[in-house]
């Protein structure tokens, strides 16, 4: 069913579909309702593709945006598949469009399952990498944006770009510690420490960084067929505009409480964008607005409550982002 709704001069189409998994790609297979697969396949070609006001066809162009923004929701910053999950991947790419009319919805296991496999190697390189001493006297760069770099080829590439992201995380939170336990001076410069103090801090950044890390592959481990399914549907909802989206039962139910405007929290709508938190409007009278540091395009983060480590929720689902929340 299609709900138009007039949003920021806008037109977002939301399809509202009840998704049941379904793939012959691994072991689940045998437990999932193939009828209602292909039901799902059937209900969102013909919902988009019959009443989506740009009336785009079922095709192999469709299917490749689709296939693009699908990789890019499934690892945006380029910092877990290699080039030979991509190419592996890329059977897909002309497959989506035939995929949603069978019912055989195949390409979000076989992304889960690479991804997991990654996740897993990343998991052991990172536990090596934060037992090493990192040189502060090196001077390097990383590449931050995603459109700019390639996918690695190998392990050995893999390992090398966490060992710079971690650095950059490290020492990211040794300034902020140093900010916060020594201070800065009149024009914002870092105070002085002696060589213990120094050492300590870097010794504590390092530990916050390796906790916040392994928290961060543990909860992408955590994520369920389900989830798998729900984002590949939206990169094709998505695929017809980007006012399009697909929303999962859960997902729903935040949406019918932003719509309400009965929403408990910050006072936010929020979405996600490429791995990210996204506010997409601060409600006027709300906690966030009385508070006035939030805008909407802001991007969320890290989640904390007084002094407890900040949560690093980039990659985390929407909706445990919104539970932390709130």
């Amino acid at each position: 069913m299609f709900y138009p709704v007039k949003y920021v001069n806008k037109i977002i189409l939301v399809l509202l579909l009840t998704l049941l998994p379904i793939s012959s790609w691994g072991k689940e297979a045998d437990l999932f309702d193939t009828n209602r697969a292909r039901l799902l396949g059937h209900m969102l070609q013909q919902q988009l593709s019959g009443k989506h006001y740009t009336q785009k066809p079922t095709d192999d162009a469709l299917s490749h945006a689709a296939f693009d923004l699908y990789l890019k929701q499934l690892d945006f910053q380029k910092r877990f598949l290699l080039q030979e999950d991509i190419d592996q991947l890329n059977f897909f790419r002309d497959q989506i469009d035939d995929a949603i009319r069978r019912g055989r919805l195949e390409l979000p296991l076989a992304g889960r399952d690479i991804l997991n496999l990654r996740i897993a190697q990343i998991q052991i390189i990172i536990t090596e990498l934060f037992q090493e001493e990192i040189d502060p006297t090196r001077v390097e760069s990383i590449e931050t944006d995603p459109e700019k770099l390639d996918y690695m080829t190998n392990l050995t590439e893999l390992r090398e770009r966490w060992r710079k992201i971690i650095k950059g995380q490290v020492f990211s939170r040794y300034i902020n510690l140093r900010e916060d336990d020594i201070g800065v001076d009149d024009d914002g410069n870092l105070l002085s420490v002696d060589e213990d103090t120094d050492e300590e801090l870097l010794f504590q950044a390092k530990e916050k960084v390796a906790k916040t890390d392994h928290n961060l592959l543990k909860r992408m481990l955590k994520e369920t067929p389900q989830d798998h399914y729900n984002r590949y549907l939206s990169a094709i909802a998505r695929a017809y505009d980007p006012h399009t989206s697909y929303l999962p039962p859960t997902t729903k139910e935040d949406f019918d409480i932003q719509m309400s405007g009965s929403l408990e929290g910050i006072g936010a709508t929020l979405r996600e964008d490429d791995g990210y938190i996204k506010v997409v409007r601060v409600i006027p009278g709300s906690a966030a607005a009385r508070q006035g540091q939030l805008s909407a395009d802001d991007i969320i983060l890290k989640v904390a409550e007084g002094n407890d480590d900040p949560v690093d929720i980039t990659d985390t689902r929407i909706r445990d982002a919104v539970a932390l929340i709130r």
